[in-house]
């Protein structure tokens, strides 16, 4: 391991001074000194060795133990030491895609062609030498690894190079570890998203990374798919303009926007071509070049289109790679589902029977397994094989080309619910709940509750933010602060402030969304204090934070205050992350909630067209942007046209969240209230007729959105003209509401009063969190 020259084996140091020391003092003191001086000047020298020597086998263990984990935890070279980035020779090494070999593939540089820099380069080059966290985001194979790697050689030779292990949680501590023993450092972290969450890369351990200490000096510098970063993105907007987060989003939205970004495309721009032409002599980059027009050249040189033509060209029969195939299936299905770590081979064994009687079993005469696994482990196209062993030999990964190929498509296959239970029971705490993410991403709501539950269990503290979400969503609001509050009142001593920062952030959104936005506002008052003293106000996290103090400070009547707040956090957002970052439409978005009027009408439907070009349709902020439109709309009397945009968000809805969940139920019954204030009768008590029936059947007839839903099916009887039966209608609800929902609820007081006078002004219920 190489170690800063002055720590370079200081216990060896202190264990043979304190030796040296004892022998030359008995030495001095047998000749020159009186007997009883000289006995007193060697206890002394021996007590004083003695703490040496004990000093000196403390730090020859630390240092044994450090050197042990180095190499099993981060990338060594020969000698068992981190590398200076000057000493590495094979990209390999750094996570890079191999391609089709030249010459001998043993030879290090032999499977990678001559790099073309990229337009990005100088940019990346600059940033590395400038920024302290550098980010590179790109599509599977669009070169950005190659790229970054590059650039640090460029960049930073001299430096370590200090590559931890994804597959082993505690890497990232001896990475910490590393830097605080070298002068200069580079952390890279290819794929940075198989370190993030809990036990992971949290806002405190970056820290760790880049402040090694005095004399110290580190980058950090990472690479992302561009499908993982918006996955991750996606999953933290869990609540109506992101004012909430979700299980353990924080901490990965805080280490992720400290990052600075660097986007690179997948297709090559014709200035990028052109000099991969200079490189005449790689016919690699020649064929690249030939096929640019279809793909990119990294994309052609990992030969990932190649590869997943083989993957699905071999379920056919006649291919004699069913089995193969199956496997490969199940890798991938095990990555969407948010196995993030290598996947053990007993696990992937037990999944692939799935996929394979799904599709025929043995009348598809599978070869055995020993064949199967060496066909989908050997490189195809002499470039990458469609499962990449790991360390332990046992472990594989899945070509991350594959799942990416899967998500892109419009309607990809859901993960069935046995999968879920076989990776949940697999998983490990804070694995669990990676699953439990994804899960609730996917809408499948009682695999994620079985995963928060397992990693709460587990200790995984942040996981009760996924279970308040799901009993948030399923207007179960008292019991998702419950969860939350019972968390924060048993969290251990010593837990990192990220995690209670995160978990007060949700009891924040859910104490709002009871109609306490005084608590709510106290909270996240609190919290932005404290962004701010370790941040700073130009911070995304602080941003983030000051616009839910805009949300709940609007809430208690104070809108201009709100207004103010969040103009200012629109500015710092759009200077600091630019026009379509997240973050800065996030504050757009809560800059239109306060604003009032026409006013509001433009500014919605401005910040719909942009995210929708952004975003897309199905994200989740695109969603609720559409969502308020339709309110502002219906405000400004334009009833026709809200009409039009709530029949789209109905529709997005069962998208998004699935067709039986709550709140596209609730979605359904709004479009019906709004149906019938127009007059449109008919058409409202025929679309409550069957999302009554189906809200019972999922939710139960007990629950607030039946209920509602019944609710509204007596008011659009009585406006029919159908009196009698309207009445009997209420007379039942009301039983039922003072049984299930108590005397005070607004339901149960409006079916006593409606009861009382039929002829009360029409009104429907909407729970808060519609």
């Amino acid at each position: 391991m190489r170690v800063s020259r002055g720590i370079r084996g200081g216990g060896w140091w202190l264990l043979v001074g304190g030796a040296a020391g004892v022998s030359a003092v008995s030495w001095l003191a047998a000749r020159t000194l009186p007997g009883v001086v000289g006995g007193a000047l060697v206890a002394v020298a021996a007590s004083v060795g003695a703490l040496l020597s004990q000093r000196g086998y403390r730090l020859v263990e630390e240092e044994a133990r450090h050197t042990s984990a180095f190499r099993e935890e981060l990338l060594v070279d020969g000698r068992g030491r981190v590398p200076r980035v000057r000493e590495l020779t094979d990209p390999l090494d750094a996570g890079v895609h191999p391609a089709e070999p030249l010459g001998d593939a043993r030879v290090p540089g032999a499977r990678v062609p001559p790099f073309v820099r990229r337009n990005l380069s100088d940019e990346i080059d600059e940033a590395i030498r400038t920024r302290p966290f550098v980010l590179v985001v790109g599509e599977s194979t669009a070169g950005k690894t190659r790229a970054a790697y590059e650039s640090v050689r460029a960049v930073h030779p001299g430096s370590a190079f200090v590559a931890p292990d994804p597959a082993i949680p505690s890497a990232l501590r001896a990475a910490a570890a590393a830097v605080r023993r070298e002068r200069s450092s580079v952390v890279w972290l290819d794929d940075v998203d198989r370190y993030l969450g809990s036990g992971g890369l949290t806002p405190s351990v970056l820290r760790r990374l880049l402040s090694p200490g005095p004399g110290h000096t580190s980058v950090v510098v990472a690479t992302i798919r561009a499908q993982e970063r918006a996955r991750l993105t996606s999953a933290r907007l869990t609540s109506p303009g992101e004012a909430g987060d979700a299980p353990g989003a924080r901490l990965v939205r805080d280490v992720l926007e400290s990052a600075h970004e660097i986007r690179l495309d997948r297709r090559w721009h014709r200035d990028e071509v052109a000099r991969a032409r200079e490189q005449h002599r790689d016919v690699r980059l020649a064929r690249a070049v030939d096929s640019a027009e279809r793909y990119g050249i990294a994309e052609f040189l990992a030969a990932g289109p190649h590869l997943l033509t083989a993957w699905r060209d071999a379920w056919a029969p006649e291919g004699g790679h069913v089995r193969g195939a199956a496997l490969v299936s199940a890798a991938v299905e095990a990555r969407r589902a948010g196995w993030s770590r290598p996947l053990p081979v007993s696990l992937l064994r037990e999944l692939h029977e799935d996929h394979l009687a799904a599709r025929g079993g043995p009348m598809l005469r599978p070869e055995s397994w020993s064949e199967a696994l060496t066909w989908a482990t050997t490189p195809l196209h002499a470039t990458s094989s469609l499962l990449l062993p790991q360390d332990p030999p046992d472990d594989y990964y899945v070509f991350d080309y594959l799942p990416d190929a899967v998500s892109a498509d419009p309607a990809p296959p859901p993960i069935p619910d046995t999968t879920w239970t076989r990776l949940i029971a697999a998983a490990d705490p804070a694995l669990c709940e990676d699953l439990g993410s994804a899960a609730l991403d996917q809408a499948c709501l009682t695999a994620a509750v079985d995963a928060f539950t397992r990693a709460l269990d587990g200790g995984v503290l942040t996981a009760a933010s996924g279970l308040a979400q799901i009993l948030g969503d399923r207007f179960q609001i008292d019991e998702a602060r419950r969860v939350l509050r019972t968390t924060l009142a048993a969290a251990p001593p010593g837990t990192a402030p990220e995690t209670l920062a995160a978990l007060r952030s949700s009891l924040a959104w859910w104490c709002g969304g009871a109609g306490n936005a005084e608590e709510a506002l106290d909270l996240v008052t609190a919290l932005r204090a404290e962004a701010r003293s370790r941040y700073g106000d130009d911070h995304a996290t602080t941003i983030g934070i000051a616009r839910n103090v805009a949300r709940w400070t609007g809430a208690l009547g104070r809108t201009g205050e709100a207004l103010a707040l969040s103009l200012d956090c629109q500015e710092r957002a759009l200077r600091l992350l630019g026009p379509d970052h997240l973050l800065t439409f996030s504050t757009r978005f809560e800059v239109a909630v306060w604003t009032h009027g026409d006013g509001a009408v433009r500014l919605w439907r401005t910040l719909a067209t942009d995210t929708r070009r952004a975003l897309g349709d199905l994200h989740r902020l695109t969603h609720y942007v559409f969502w308020n439109l339709c309110g502002a709309l219906a405000s400004s009397g334009d009833t026709e046209e809200a009409l039009r945009v709530l029949t789209k968000v109905v529709h997005d809805r069962a998208l998004i969240f699935g067709p039986d969940h709550p709140w596209t139920f609730a979605g359904r019954l709004q479009l019906a209230g709004l149906h019938g204030e127009t007059g449109r009768l008919p058409e409202a008590r025929s679309l409550l007729a069957t999302t009554v029936d189906e809200s019972a059947r999922m939710l139960g007839h007990d629950h607030e959105l039946t209920l509602a839903g019944r609710h509204q099916q007596a008011l659009w009887t009585g406006l029919s003209g159908e009196r009698e039966e309207a009445a009997d209608l209420l007379r039942t609800l009301l039983d039922d509401c003072e049984r299930h929902l108590g005397a005070g609820h607004p339901l149960t007081e409006d079916c006593r009063a409606r009861a009382a006078d039929p002829t009360r002004t029409p009104w429907y219920y909407e729970p808060p969190s519609w």
